[in-house]
């Protein structure tokens, strides 16, 4: 989280999609969106590992979508 704000100062991260999951593993779309113009030049995934007590073990981050020249 703190890389993806350094990276886009000025952005706040939404929901780009549902969210899902099985067992102990769900994934979350989302997006960066520029809170001025309502850009939102990336895109990608976090999945979430969770723990036998239903705590966060690892969050991994997906790009599915990022911006040109990046």
């Amino acid at each position: 989280m703190t890389a993806a704000r350094e990276r886009f100062p000025g952005f706040v991260l939404r929901l780009a999609g549902s969210a899902d999951g099985r067992h102990d593993t769900a994934r979350s779309p989302r997006e960066p969106v520029n809170r001025v113009d309502g850009s939102a030049p990336a895109a990608g995934s976090d999945v979430i590992a969770l723990d036998a007590e239903d705590r966060v073990r690892a969050v991994h981050g997906f790009l599915d979508r990022v911006p040109e020249g990046a």
